[in-house]
């Protein structure tokens, strides 16, 4: 009986060996962690709001060139009752376009501005006046929009998707009453 223990006791010192090795092993490294992103930091915040200020003196000056600066390369742009607008030279051929037909008065309040990293949100609303250069009255729409910043490698906060909308299609000023219609 003792003979046959001796050929078990090897396998079974080589099992102990092994369970006893694969134990004492050290755990392995744990993952590197990146450093969290800071959120809303006051530079941040205040860079997009210089920002938003930009946009809307590049629009009473009808510069579309400034305002194309202040979008990424492949920024998107979705305006009120027009179709997307993809890629920063076709926002600026689109707004070129426009102040060929109008002058436009804009005003932007913040309702949000918010940065996580090198992302951050602008939330408002808005109020737009639009006088057609033939000489039509204006009209002015009130409504909320939705920028999306990303810090540029320049270290810019640059649009890279914005988005409005108004609740209701803009009014139009009231028309002067017509000179009646002579009689025969």
């Amino acid at each position: 009986m003792i003979a046959g223990m001796s050929r078990l006791v090897p396998p079974a010192l080589l099992l102990a060996v092994a369970l006893t090795a694969a134990c004492t092993t050290a755990p392995p490294p744990a993952p590197s962690v990146a450093a969290r992103p800071v959120v809303d930091d006051p530079a941040s915040i205040a860079a997009i709001g210089e920002a938003r200020k930009a946009f809307e003196a590049a629009y009473e000056k009808e510069d579309a060139d400034a305002i194309g600066q202040l979008y990424t390369e492949n920024a998107v742009s979705e305006p009120n009752f027009q179709p997307t607008i993809k890629g920063r030279a076709a926002i600026v051929a689109s707004l070129k376009s426009l102040f060929e037909q109008v002058t436009v008065q804009t005003s932007l309040t913040p309702d949000e501005t918010r940065t996580l990293g090198d992302v951050g949100l602008d939330r408002g609303h808005y109020t737009v006046t639009v006088t057609p250069k033939a000489g039509a009255p204006p009209t002015t729409s009130q409504g909320r929009y939705l920028v999306v910043y990303v810090k540029d490698a320049d270290g810019r906060w640059r649009v890279s998707h914005d988005i409005d909308n108004a609740p209701a299609p803009p009014a139009q000023a009231a028309a002067q009453p017509s000179a009646p219609a002579a009689k025969r």
